[in-house]
């Protein structure tokens, strides 16, 4: 075993050494070699492989800490990261449990110092979290999740906009993790949060009221970067959040330092374009289950009216509204033959059209003289229901406006939930 201890020591601990301590730069260590002795020393045996774990353990920790050895050349250099996180990953099923002591808080507090100068993404936070959470890392993530609620309640008193990102990237780990979610559920949702993550970004901001991971001083600048194609598919989730928050976010007055223009308007404007890309662009369900966990009072209203309607599901609803409206005005044409003999009365056909909304009562009055111009019946008593219908309407008008707007049921001779907008909709 000592020839295996010596590989340790000389292939694997001495090289990584004069790395961190900037003895050595990184192109200068033959990585594939390292990671030779690794795997070769691992596989020799058992005592092999625990061995390997108890040398590298030490630097796995300063790495999920943020030590800044290894981020002395900036963020240009991955190889030695990527060797580093490789050999975590081949730890076995519970070697996150060897993190567990540590507070992650401040790890991602130190990683935010670390990728802020140059604003890099935190793709390698993400992928150290996944990999200790994939192999058991168990915290207390009802603690995290009262210490990071409470950190980002107070966003706009302290802290960066590097430092609020890394918080929302641990706080939806932190949602994922409190779940009773099977493990393998949990991991693809982080991989789905971690794919979409400049995304995730944009909703983060609206809901805490700060911008985070994103180098602008205002939210209509946010607005204008969320509307690009990457984020079409799931564009209702932004609308939501930002037209909910558009008061806050765009106040009165606030003038963008940049431009010199009202942030509001500017805002406005780019609402508009969301608007349109909604309206023109089917959503995406890939997010929903993921923002169900992430943004639950969010997620009751945003697939439902609160969002613009896609013009795919505005057809939908017309060509609902205009079968509705037929199938009505098929009854009512039926009720004037009705009358003719002896079925029913014109008192009750008179009826029939009262009881909905006036202006819908016209609607159907003018279909019906339009399908039934020449029927004798019907020219007989549509001047009294026509009369009775603008009588109704003129009471209406002198003495309670809102009474005019409530349809009421109908057994099998009204369509009772007809939408007032199916008002003009004629039968062909």
């Amino acid at each position: 075993m000592k020839d295996c201890f010596n590989i340790i020591q000389q292939d694997i601990i001495y090289p990584l050494d004069q790395y961190l301590a900037g003895s050595m730069e990184e192109k200068e260590i033959e990585w594939w070699k390292w990671k030779n002795a690794v795997y070769e020393v691992r596989h020799e045996s058992e005592t092999g492989f625990y061995a390997v774990r108890e040398a590298l353990l030490p630097y796995y920790r300063r790495y999920l800490m943020g030590d800044m050895d290894f981020f002395h050349n900036g963020n240009s250099e991955t190889t030695a990261r990527n060797a580093l996180r490789e050999a975590l990953e081949k730890e076995g099923r519970y070697a996150g449990r060897l993190f567990n002591d540590i507070d992650i808080v401040k790890c991602a507090e130190n990683w935010a110092e670390r990728l802020m100068p140059d604003n890099h993404e935190p793709g390698f936070f993400f992928m150290l979290l996944k990999t200790i959470v994939s192999r058991d890392y168990s915290p207390d993530w009802d603690a995290i999740y009262e210490d990071l609620r409470k950190k980002l309640a107070n966003a706009q008193n302290y802290g960066n906009f590097k430092t609020h990102e890394m918080y929302c990237l641990l706080m939806g780990l932190t949602m994922i993790e409190r779940t009773n979610l099977p493990r393998e559920k949990k991991n693809d949702l982080f991989s789905l949060m971690h794919r979409h993550w400049q995304f995730i970004k944009y909703m983060y901001s609206v809901l805490i009221h700060y911008i985070i991971g994103l180098k602008v001083d205002n939210f209509a600048a946010v607005a204008n970067s969320v509307c690009k194609k990457s984020s079409y598919p799931f564009m209702q989730w932004f609308y939501k959040a930002f037209n909910e928050n558009f008061d806050a976010l765009c106040p009165d007055g606030l003038i963008d330092t940049f431009t010199g223009k009202s942030v509001r308007e500017q805002a406005l404007v780019h609402k508009k374009k969301m608007e349109h890309i909604i309206k023109s662009n089917k959503p995406s369900p890939v997010l929903d289950e993921l923002f169900g966990i992430l943004f639950p009072k969010v997620i009751n209203d945003v697939m439902k009216q609160s969002r613009p309607k896609t013009y795919e599901e505005l057809e939908l609803a017309v060509d609902d509204l205009t079968h509705r409206y037929n199938k009505v005005l098929g009854q009512l044409t039926n009720a004037v033959k009705d009358v003719e003999s002896d079925k029913i009365s014109a008192e009750d056909l008179t009826a029939a059209f009262l009881r909905f909304p006036t202006d819908l009562a016209l609607s159907f009055f003018g279909s019906v003289s339009t399908l039934l111009a020449q029927n004798p019946t019907w020219l007989k008593y549509s001047p009294l229901i026509q009369q009775q219908i603008l009588a109704k309407r003129e009471e209406a008008m002198t003495v309670s406006v809102a009474g005019d707007y409530v349809v009421n049921k109908n057994v099998e001779n009204e369509v009772g939930h007809v939408a007032a907008g199916a008002m003009g909709i004629v039968a062909n």
